[in-house]
């Protein structure tokens, strides 16, 4: 330990006990007096000012920094009773100054948002550059410390994603999730086309160029499933993709509000969970059987529902038992399915 780290120990050890209330003097030196045995002696020539060993100025400068603590609390009791005595003699001064704290709050929050937004800017450049190394290194904490790195960030950045790997996982799925929104939109001019012709084959459509995007990374694909399944990671896992199924079902010109609004959405996302494990499997040329096993499996959902509709069976109990475990995994995921 060099001269100057021990004069700025002792100095703040002086301040703590020149701050504390008279009631906790003694204990404080006490305390302090202890701390000081417990360490190596220094020469003392190295201390320029040392409060500690000079009873007299540590009293003094306790006493004087007492003083200023009155002195600023009666100051501040001054000003608390002004400013009660202004309020009850109109109303305009309260409501100026409700006014003022308002906009300081709103201020910071504006402040606290920015910074936010900061951060998550940072965060998207580094899963953008660690996106590079997946096929190398797989979803891991390894890609994103080299993402890091070739943003010119230091690799300690990696604590920025205490979910590890599962960062990359999520990230890559939201940003398919938005390219493939942007793809309906433009074929259904942004949702006001309700004619898309077969709404059957638009939605294999709309599924397989999502399952496209796969494709690239489809060697460590499996090591992102194992990540979405763990149960850390589920509400986040769960969230994507009934927002993805909602959107594609959305622009597909589904705007039924019956009970086939929920089997659509709970079959599409079964079956493309389904297509995407076929998929993996897949060793023909451009997964033509992957595309193929797609499209019976959705002829097959609207020959299902078609036959459950026509069921006398189809009971309302059945029918609540849809709706609530839909609309209850929605709600704790706090989404919202509404359309502009």
């Amino acid at each position: 330990m060099n001269c100057t780290q021990l004069i700025d120990q002792n100095a703040q050890g002086t301040f703590l006990a020149a701050t504390c209330p008279t009631a906790r003097t003694a204990s404080s030196l006490h305390t302090l007096s202890s701390q000081r045995r417990q360490r190596p002696l220094t020469p003392t020539s190295c201390l320029t000012r040392n409060y500690t060993k000079d009873t007299d100025k540590l009293e003094e400068f306790r006493a004087r920094e007492e003083q200023r603590e009155r002195e600023r609390d009666a100051a501040e009791q001054l000003a608390a009773k002004k400013t009660q005595s202004d309020a009850g003699g109109g109303g305009g001064g309260a409501g100026a100054g409700a006014g003022l704290g308002g906009q300081q709050q709103s201020h910071q929050s504006e402040e606290e948002a920015g910074k936010q937004a900061k951060v998550d800017g940072i965060r998207q450049k580094i899963l953008d550059a660690a996106m590079e190394h997946v096929p190398q290194h797989g979803w891991s904490k390894q890609a994103i410390v080299l993402g890091a790195e070739s943003c010119g960030y230091p690799s300690v950045v990696h604590g920025m994603f205490p979910e590890g790997g599962f960062a990359l996982v999520s990230h890559f799925n939201g940003k398919c999730n938005a390219e493939l929104v942007q793809y309906l939109q433009h074929q259904t001019d942004n949702g006001q086309k309700l004619d898309v012709g077969d709404p059957l084959d638009f939605l294999v459509r709309a599924v397989r160029k999502r399952l496209e995007m796969i494709v690239p990374y489809k060697t460590q694909w499996p090591q992102a499933m194992a990540l979405i399944a763990q149960p850390q990671h589920a509400s986040t896992a769960l969230a994507q993709v009934l927002t993805l199924v909602d959107d594609i079902c959305y622009y597909s010109g589904d705007r039924s509000v019956d009970f086939g609004w929920y089997t659509r959405r709970i079959g599409l996302a079964t079956i493309m969970k389904m297509t995407e494990l076929y998929m993996l499997q897949d060793t023909s040329a451009g997964h033509t059987k992957t595309w193929e096993f797609l499209k019976n499996r959705m002829d097959e959902a609207v020959q299902l529902q078609m036959a459950l509709a026509q069921t006398e069976g189809m009971t309302h109990t059945f029918q609540r038992s849809f709706n609530s475990a839909f609309i209850t995994a929605r709600n704790i995921l706090g989404l919202g399915y509404s359309r502009n």
